[in-house]
């Protein structure tokens, strides 16, 4: 399996968790479950969560990725938040 991406947050994860499995694409997370069980240890590099997807779904999961998050930053509420 290759590195996919690194959500930001939880919700992030879920979201693309649900996107990857809607569109059959298998996936691992590595470090799944470490946030739960240690919160607010999430600034450790050995605790960052990765979303894992075979290499012959990648060129597809990226594209979904891609869509999702251009999506997520063109939403009003993303946009009230500029600095």
């Amino acid at each position: 399996m290759i590195k996919l991406l690194s959500p930001r947050d939880e919700a992030e994860l879920m979201v693309l968790m649900s996107l990857l499995e809607g569109n059959g694409i298998a996936f691992h997370v590595q470090n799944e479950f470490f946030g739960g069980l240690y919160p607010g240890l999430n600034i450790f590099p050995f605790s960052e969560r990765v979303i894992l997807v075979a290499e012959s779904d990648l060129a597809r999961a990226s594209l979904l990725v891609r869509d999702f998050l251009d999506a997520a930053a063109d939403s009003p509420e993303h946009e009230g938040h500029a600095g």
